[in-house]
């Protein structure tokens, strides 16, 4: 007499056929003491009742999702396809920032990556790359010129407009511009209709005021035609 057994445990299916003289209860045993083994493993491959989902189709994705449990494979979460997208977005709006301060300095987005460098997250300030020694021959004119760039910079890469003195003078020196005795930068002839200072010691704030915007392109576009 031939004998069929079908053991079920969770998704795991196994059929055992033997004849009458076969030793098929050894294997069973064998396979129970298999099954209690790797009881955590098999557990894994079994999602929740309400954890099925049906895709499009009208297939069930159950099969994908136990696979995946079983071979250690990774499916991508909803969350993590949202800060893909964030990223993206990011992306997308780093390069169209840069494009437009590019365009009103009249140079390509290449050649502004080359005279500034712009942190892609936003946590440091940006600074000048090349040599800013030759900008002026007074430490006061380096100033000026430092600070009309990094503001314009601050404007339109970053979204602000207004600075902390303090943190426009980490600016100046990751440019490599002296910074000391930076308030004779606000005494040049200019100084006063190009910036708008306000407060004064760690309250101090400044921005670049409209004129001072036109003048940090022209001068961004100069540089950006020189040598240097």
């Amino acid at each position: 007499m031939d004998i069929h057994v079908t053991l079920r445990h969770g998704p795991l299916e196994v059929d055992i056929d033997a004849g009458s003289d076969d030793d098929y209860q050894s294997e069973l045993l064998d396979l129970l003491e298999f099954l209690e083994e790797y009881e955590e493993r098999f557990s894994d491959l079994e999602p929740e009742p309400d954890e099925s989902e049906t895709n499009e189709s009208g297939e069930s994705e159950e099969g994908q999702a136990s696979m995946d449990a079983f071979t250690g494979g990774e499916v991508l979460s909803e969350q993590d396809q949202v800060s893909n997208e964030g990223d993206s977005s990011v992306a997308g709006g780093d390069e169209a920032a840069i494009e437009s301060l590019a365009k009103k300095a009249e140079a390509s987005p290449e050649q502004l990556r080359e005279f500034i460098d712009i942190d892609p997250d936003r946590e440091e300030p940006p600074f000048i790359v090349p040599e800013t020694g030759e900008f002026a021959d007074t430490k006061t004119r380096r100033q000026f010129i430092g600070s009309l760039i990094l503001l314009a910079v601050w404007d339109d890469c970053y979204e602000e407009d207004r600075m902390k003195s303090s943190t426009l003078k980490d600016g100046l020196e990751f440019s490599g511009i002296n910074s000391d005795s930076m308030y004779n930068m606000y005494d040049l002839d200019d100084a006063e209709r190009l910036f708008d200072k306000t407060g004064r010691g760690g309250k101090a704030t400044v921005k670049l005021t409209r004129p001072g915007k036109r003048e940090a392109y022209k001068t961004l576009r100069e540089l950006l035609n020189s040598e240097i």
